[in-house]
């Protein structure tokens, strides 16, 4: 084994043959295919409007988004509600990108949504390019480099996982490719052989980190990740460690000038510099609530194409194999890439402190276990990176030929191929089926537009209800305050414009609330109750009558 390392160690600069190899072409035609199959698969609700293209991508909270956006689009300003609620409950870069879609659209619901679609896909692609140039900087100069890099973009980009985080109608992927391409101008900015930066190259560096937390605001890890990295990493390179760390401070400080006119605008209207969607989110949470749960879905992002079943996440030796696994990875990359390049060391230490911090932060001081996948899907640009490095060099251990190491890549790549192929088919068969769509048919086939409804869960409702009020505090600074203050909205909603509430089965339980509220269960009754189709309606005793039990 120490014999085969060194061998590996001693090869991995060696090039490749200068005509190409039947394996290499064959690895070029199946990484061209991924890409193509990515792109048809994020752009086939083009293929149905409305049915598909409303429900196959476009989640719960994405649709939170598209409300909001489609207001500013409409004049309203960021709002809900037919534009009666101000709120910041939105990470602003991406709503100001997709109201810009909704104001192309003319506020059309169907128009907007396909061009947030299109949208979303230039934008996972970009986020692949840029994934592909920062990798070809990682293994320049290693056997196989360029054809990895290749082939981890290509993959990335048709996981399962990152199509959805991607195509979500959140900000999500435009988060990706703030993340990529800020990698790819620093290491083009500390390249071997530039000059140290001096202010204007440091302002540039803020821009770019600034803009990344204006995609999303826990870009604040990535900051620091990468701003650590070039501190601390690189002996006497970029003008030595003193000079560094002025950069630090200097790019630091002008992301926060980038990001300050949306933290003054949380701060004056709404009294905190958090959105209060992650307040919402976090009230009730408990330290470490979370922490169970990381070992599991950090393996996710480090190996793209095996999911782990939720059931099987919490148990102790599935964990323990998961964080091994992630370890290994990380090991393998160091190994193979990490220490041969200060742009491979810096990516290293730079993507250990943004998981560390992202799975820290969601792990010990959040709530809302469900979302911690998408949370944590941008650590995947650092850990995938790590799993690829590590397989390579496992594949030259045990195949050691150039020839043998290309044609197991091709290999793996038309696996993984077909793979994604048979996730997007059951995805598009599926794809006229949505977790809220049975309240939206209710609501559209028996409430007038007219009439204000409440709900819980208000995204996907309120895009195609105006007069929507949301009753979680997610995107409501008053609902909100009402369950900071007294752990209900019950009396809130008793006190609102609210005649019906439409939800989820679990909502009819608020009709039986007596303890918290009698005024509630005086004045709201339970209408219907369909656990079958997830559906419970609750409606304000005297109003609109005509809904005495439908169905």
């Amino acid at each position: 084994m120490v014999s085969r390392l060194a061998t590996l160690d001693s090869a991995a600069t060696g090039s490749t043959a200068a005509s190409p190899s039947f394996a290499s072409r064959a690895l070029g035609l199946c990484i061209l295919a991924l890409v193509a199959a990515g792109v048809a698969a994020r752009l086939s609700p083009l293929a149905d409007v409305p049915g598909r293209l409303f429900w196959q991508f476009v989640t719960e909270d994405g649709y939170l988004m598209q409300t909001i956006a489609r207001n500013m689009a409409l004049g309203l300003g960021m709002s809900t509600a037919e534009g009666s609620m101000p709120t910041n409950g939105v990470q602003p870069l991406a709503t100001f990108l997709f109201a810009g879609l909704h104001w192309l659209a003319g506020g059309s619901r169907a128009g907007g949504i396909a061009l947030v679609t299109v949208a979303s896909t230039v934008i996972a692609a970009a986020a692949a390019w840029f994934g592909y140039r920062v990798a070809l900087r990682l293994f320049a100069g290693l056997r196989h480099g360029r054809e990895l890099a290749a082939l981890l973009a290509a993959l990335w980009f048709v996981a399962p996982h990152t199509v959805a985080s991607s195509m979500n109608g959140l900000e999500t992927g435009l988060y990706f490719l703030a993340i990529v391409f800020t990698l790819d101008r620093y290491l083009a900015a500390t390249a071997d052989g530039a000059a140290p930066w001096g202010w204007g190259q440091r302002a540039v560096m803020g821009l770019w980190l600034g803009l990344a937390f204006l995609a999303r605001n826990d870009a604040v890890f990535f900051i620091a990740a990468l701003l650590i990295a070039h501190a601390f990493a690189g002996g006497a390179s970029g003008g030595g460690l003193r000079h560094r760390m002025v950069d630090a401070v200097a790019a630091g400080a002008a992301s926060l000038v980038v990001a300050s006119p949306w933290l003054a605008h949380n701060w004056l209207l709404f009294g905190s510099i958090v959105p209060i969607s992650g307040i919402a989110q976090s009230h009730a949470s408990g330290i470490g609530r979370n922490l169970a749960l990381l070992p599991a879905n950090l393996f996710e992002q480090a190996f793209v194409f095996v999911p782990i079943p939720r059931r099987f996440e919490q148990m102790p030796a599935v964990m323990a194999a998961a964080g091994l696994l992630v370890l290994a990875a990380c090991a393998g990359f160091w190994f193979f890439a990490g220490r041969r390049s200060l742009a491979a060391r810096r990516f290293f230490i730079a993507g250990l402190l943004f998981t560390l911090g992202v799975a820290g932060y969601y792990g010990l001081f959040f709530g809302a276990p469900h979302f911690i996948p998408r949370y944590l899907s941008p650590t995947a640009l650092f850990l995938w990176p790590f799993a690829g490095a590590a397989a390579l060099m496992l594949l030259g251990l045990l195949l050691r030929t150039p020839g043998r190491i290309q044609a197991a890549m091709a290999a793996a790549g038309g696996v993984l191929a077909l793979v994604f192929a048979t996730v997007a088919a059951l995805g598009f068969a599926d794809g006229t089926r949505h977790e809220h769509k049975q309240v939206v048919d209710w609501v559209q086939r028996n409430v007038p537009a007219s009439t204000w409804v409440g709900a819980v869960q208000t995204g996907t409702l309120g895009f195609f209800h105006d007069r929507t009020i949301n009753l979680d505090g997610k995107v409501n600074p008053a609902a909100l305050r009402a369950i900071l203050d007294h752990g209900h909205v019950l009396d809130y909603v008793v006190d609102s414009r609210i005649d019906v509430i439409a939800d989820w089965a679990g909502m009819a339980g608020w009709a039986r609330m007596a303890d918290a509220s009698p005024r509630f269960v005086e004045r709201f009754e339970l209408l219907v109750h369909d656990p079958r189709a997830n559906l419970a309606v609750l409606r304000r005793v005297g109003a609109l009558p005509d809904l005495q039990g439908a169905k």
